[in-house]
């Protein structure tokens, strides 16, 4: 029985153990089956945010790299100092003024000498090494330039400024850096402030987690932050900045994605170069390099102790310690970040002393060199490019932009349009799409290459490129393309050739019903074809029109490169077909190159994200006009400065050697000014997008723009044109086409072809009174007697001629009172 029950017992406990077994397993089970799927699911989350994290950082990467530049600028010997800029463009791309320059970034000054420590910068396979150069400066110019031993230096180059960016919602002004060329006080004092312990921790801190956990539940909120470096920079790739458990648990998971995909030097370099630091005039600051230009101006690997620890300071609260806004603030966060780098060995007690009692030492920024109508220019040329996709991701563009003749062009126009409407109020418009707009483009009288384009008064309010995109009629500034048909052997069929000296009438005729009429209503009879071109007058245009055919004058337009279809009807001889201002421009071009037609382009070339050219720019001049024709042109043109429709531009600041046209459409709906020197081309157009009277000419609308942009943007003086062989030089009487005599009231030096310039004296002022040949009966050229083909007629109503004697007795008191 005893042993019976103690079986039964002995039975029962094993029961009871078997069932206990049972039942532990189940359990282990269970919990090992939550923990395996939780650890699953977080290695899936994990891995799917490391694939996601590593796109964006390779994403990141190409949008900041992916960048539009401007054209680098050659320091020339010959050029003046001060009309080039140097000093300037040393200021915009934020070069250091030092004792001695002995870093990349430098420069020192005195009155006879500049000494630029280059920056490096690679273009493709062209890799342009840092290095020092010497510019020696005298009577205001740069006589030399050498290198640091004294060796002649050729056209040393100031790098590239990125004007824009190619990939959507990248900043568009960004500077770089490398770690390893920052100060030890930077990067040691940013360390101590923001994370003491980032070379040991795995992307977050678990004793700062906790600590901050407690104030939390003590604060009954989420305020306190415990973040390291790493989930700092992991909050960039975030969208949501509200203080959430949900968004703290994915910013330690980014840390965590980061500290596995990067390693500790890049992560802190992609910090530096990225932590958020405030705005500056609506455009946010990103990365401490762009602070310290911003605020500096300085690179960041030359800030002082001072001015690092500013920068540091600023991280917390970017808005709140923004030294131009709260200065006061600045300076005590900065000194508190100076005593931690202080206590923490990073700076001595000497220099914590001197940080602390300096000033904040603020510079104005550069500012970003805005060109938005050209990199939108840009863009639309980059997709018609052999080898470029449509993938931008990591493409560099080199342009031809000058960012300073960029600048001022934008100034000229803005301060063009607002004195025109202060000093004529009916040019005011309430309505933003209804006010006067402009637009300007600046071209290399050489290459072709857009140096500065303007497409309208303000970006932001309306992205329509007129300089680019509008077409309208260009009025007188296109004559020149007409004149020049008949001043070339090769394109005119009236034999002999037109000269400047050759008569036109100026008299009211009519072609087939059509009566052109100048601009004043007044008519002369007869004048100079070099009077008629300065004056832009359009009766003696339409009648050289009449002798050429519209269809040569098309033709010659297309060569000159203008692509639009034009029609071949005889009212473009006065400009009465559309165009842009950039083709127009192009065009003037050929006059100011000799001849040699390059067209206009924008990009040098393009640099793919493995550094490989995929395109570059091939410099295709061709000849489409003689440069002994050109130069006729050129010559006539330069009248129109001195003594015609464009001799105001002295008296606006013109002090450079020009030649140029106005241009002014029916009534009064376009003004132009198109021009050139002999380094660049220059075209303005001021008007309303819906065409309306301005009530103003080429001259009082768009020449003042243009004399400024030209003033601002020549880095020569008087430097001239060049006289090509095959000229003669003769000095006549405008109004007669005649070789000039004493008597002359007016006398010009023009150019002729050779064999062409006048022989016999100006008949109006070279025998005395009653001697004098009456210019009415001469055949200068051909031109004057045979009239177009029998469709012109004299309109009716013409005013009567004066009588010769009288005429002759009028020249001669003029003669008298005018010399």
């Amino acid at each position: 029985m005893a042993g019976g029950k103690k079986k039964t017992s002995t039975g029962n406990g094993r029961t009871a153990r078997r069932k206990s077994g049972r039942r532990r397993p189940r359990w282990r089970t269970a919990a090992f089956t939550v923990a395996a799927l939780l650890l699953v699911s977080l290695g899936v989350y994990l891995a799917s945010l490391y694939r996601d994290i590593s796109t964006l950082i390779d994403q990141r990467s190409a949008a900041l790299s992916s960048s539009i530049l401007s054209a680098p600028h050659r320091i020339r010997a010959g050029d003046e100092l001060e009309r080039s800029r140097l000093l300037d463009r040393l200021a915009s791309l934020s070069y250091s003024q030092v004792a001695a320059a002995e870093a990349p970034g430098q420069f020192t000054k005195t009155p006879a000498l500049i000494s630029i420590y280059l920056r490096g910068y690679h273009q493709g396979g062209i890799r342009y090494e840092p290095s020092l150069v010497q510019v020696h400066v005298q009577d205001g110019k740069i006589a030399q330039v050498t290198d640091a031993g004294g060796i002649e230096a050729g056209h040393p180059l100031l790098e590239p400024e990125v004007i824009g960016r190619l990939v959507p919602g990248a900043p568009a002004e960004r500077v770089e850096i490398r770690l390893a060329d920052q100060k030890p006080y930077l990067v040691s004092g940013l360390l101590a402030v923001e994370d003491q312990y980032f070379y040991w921790h795995p992307g977050f801190n678990p004793v700062r987690i906790v600590e901050a956990a407690i104030q939390d539940v003590r604060q009954k909120r989420l305020a306190q932050g415990a973040s390291t470096l790493t989930q700092q920079l992991g909050r960039t790739f975030l969208e949501r900045r509200d203080r959430s458990f949900e968004r703290k648990f994915r910013e330690l998971a980014v840390a965590v994605v980061l500290e596995l995909r990067l390693t500790k030097d890049q992560i802190l370099e992609r910090y530096i170069n990225d932590v958020p630091m405030g705005a500056y005039a609506g455009a946010p600051l990103e990365g401490l390099p762009q602070a310290a230009r911003s605020f500096f101006n300085k690179d960041l690997s030359q800030v002082s102790p001072a001015e690092a620890a500013m920068l540091v300071g600023m991280i917390q609260a970017p808005t709140s310690y923004d030294p131009r806004r709260h200065p006061s603030l600045a300076t005590q966060r900065r000194n508190v970040v100076l005593g931690v780098m202080r206590s923490e060995g990073v700076i001595d007690e000497a220099t914590y002393q001197e940080s602390v009692v300096s000033p904040l030492g603020l510079s104005r920024p550069p500012g970003l060199r805005r060109a938005p109508y050209f990199t939108d220019y840009v863009l639309s040329m980059l997709r018609q490019l052999p080898g470029v996709t449509g993938d931008l991701a990591g493409l560099r563009v080199f342009t031809t932009l000058d960012t300073e003749v960029q600048a001022h062009a934008a100034a000229a126009v803005t301060a063009n349009l607002e004195k025109l409407e202060k000093d004529h109020h009916e040019l005011r418009r309430s309505v933003r799409p209804a006010k006067l707009q402009s637009s300007a483009v600046v071209l290399d009288a050489h290459s072709g290459a857009i140096r500065a384009m303007v497409g309208g008064r303000n970006y932001s309010e309306s992205q329509f490129n007129r300089a680019a995109s509008a077409l309208r009629q260009p009025g007188s500034a296109f004559k020149p393309i007409v004149y020049l048909s008949a001043f070339d052997p090769e394109r005119s069929p009236v034999k002999p050739v037109m000269t400047l000296a050759s008569l036109l009438p100026d008299e009211l005729l009519s072609y087939d019903g059509w009566t052109p009429e100048n601009y004043e209503h007044d008519y002369q009879t007869q004048v100079t074809a070099v009077a008629a071109l300065s004056q832009s007058l359009n009766v003696p245009a339409a009648y050289v029109g009449s002798r050429l055919g519209a269809e040569r004058i098309v033709r010659t337009a297309h060569e000159l490169g203008i692509p639009q279809d034009l029609q071949p009807l005889l009212p473009i001889s006065i400009g009465a077909e559309e165009t842009t201002l950039l083709d127009l421009s192009g065009a003037y071009q050929v006059f100011a190159n000799a001849g040699a037609r390059s067209p206009v382009y924008a990009i040098e070339s393009v640099i793919d994200a493995n550094d490989r050219e995929i395109y570059r720019h091939e410099d295709s001049p061709a000849r489409v006009v003689r440069p002994d024709v050109a130069y006729v042109v050129t010559g006539a043109l330069e009248t129109v400065l001195q003594s015609g429709t464009g001799a105001s531009a002295s008296r606006l600041g013109l002090d450079v050697i020009a030649a140029g046209k106005t241009g002014t459409t029916q009534d009064y709906h376009d003004a132009y000014f198109v021009g050139y020197t002999p380094e660049l081309v220059a075209g303005v157009w001021v008007g309303f997008d819906t065409p309306q009277s301005l009530g103003l000419t080429g001259a009082q609308a768009a020449l003042p723009a243009w004399t400024r942009i030209m003033h601002d943007a020549a880095a020569t003086g008087a430097r001239d044109f060049t006289v090509p062989p095959g000229i003669t030089m003769a000095r006549i009487d405008p109004e007669s086409g005649g070789l000039a005599t004493a008597a002359c009231r007016r006398r010009v030096t023009l150019p002729f072809l050779q064999g062409t310039a006048p022989v016999d004296e100006c008949p109006l002022h070279g025998q005395g009174l009653f001697g004098a040949t009456d210019a009415s009966n001469r055949d200068w050229g051909g031109w004057r007697k045979i009239l177009p083909v029998a469709a012109a007629r004299t309109a009716p109503n013409k005013p009567p001629p004066i009588a010769n004697v009288f005429g002759k007795i009028g020249h001669f008191f003029g003669s008298i009172f005018h010399r």
